[in-house]
């Protein structure tokens, strides 16, 4: 199992909370480590994790950003946090209008985003195996029993969180699709930035939140061979379309690399 996260030693820097496996977890640390911003990762394991975002903020969503002046609890306030308070933000165009269609585009795919959460899980908790490993990468050796014992009822309360009905799961793949068919129509080359001829918000929003389903290299977790086989049924019609070759190619430019934690998680995923 992966060590636990580095304890800060600065008391000031800024503290990331995340889930490992969480693409809008990936949105905020993709873009705070393109941008420059120096922060810490304290990666949470899911369900054990409730009170302590609690504590931070209304909602038990992550990603959440520890600052001076306080937590900031979702991907769009943090990436808005930061343009004010880590000005210039790279990833923030400074023209006016084309921060309105790099905000425009990061909410579109947003929308996408949760999608893919319940397409991607459709399939996945099946393998109880499988989600177990992406639940517990940082879990406690207690807290990684616990999720063992009462996966059945965890699985059972995802299911009904999701409303993972063969509809909605329709309905999913379908928003999926159409924002494929977005950034088809928006970009001609795979080295096309969505917004302006730089990295933006814009592509990394869109490039994190399908990446669960693109799986590119430079993800321990979705690039792992686990993870890659358990997809694989719901991907493999889009694993040649365009949009596709777009998100690898804006991983491979741009993402760099998670760190010193990669290889223990992606050795945790494939089971090493």
């Amino acid at each position: 199992m992966p060590a636990g996260p580095d304890v800060p030693k600065d008391d000031a820097a800024l503290r990331l909370y995340t889930f490992s496996l969480s693409h809008f977890s990936e949105k905020i640390r993709w873009a705070l480590s393109a941008a420059g911003v120096a922060f810490v990762e304290i990666p949470w394991t899911p369900f054990f994790h409730v009170l302590r975002a609690r504590r931070r903020g209304k909602a038990t969503t992550v990603p959440v950003l520890e600052t001076r002046e306080g937590p900031v609890q979702d991907s769009t306030r943090i990436l808005l946090w930061l343009e004010k308070h880590r000005t210039p933000f790279a990833l923030m165009p400074q023209d006016p209008s084309e921060r309105e269609t790099a905000l425009a585009i990061e909410a579109r795919f947003d929308e996408v985003g949760e999608h893919v959460v319940r397409y991607a899980y459709s399939v996945a908790l099946d393998d109880a195996e499988s989600v177990a490993r992406y639940w517990t990468t940082d879990a406690s050796p207690l807290q990684a029993r616990i999720i063992r014992r009462f996966f059945p009822a965890m699985r059972w309360i995802f299911r009904r969180k999701l409303r993972m009905s063969p509809a909605n799961v329709a309905i999913s793949r379908s928003t999926i699709e159409a924002g494929l068919a977005w950034i088809e129509a928006q970009t001609t080359s795979p080295t096309q930035r969505l917004v302006g001829d730089r990295l933006t918000v814009a592509d990394v929003a869109a490039a994190a939140l399908l990446a669960p389903l693109v799986c590119p290299d430079e993800h321990p977790i979705y690039g792992s061979s686990r993870y890659r086989a358990g997809i694989a049924p719901l991907v493999g019609d889009w694993q040649g379309r365009p949009a596709f070759a777009w998100v690898r190619a804006v991983y491979r430019e741009h993402r760099g690399s998670w760190g010193a934690r990669a290889p223990k998680v992606r050795q945790w995923i494939d089971g090493a």
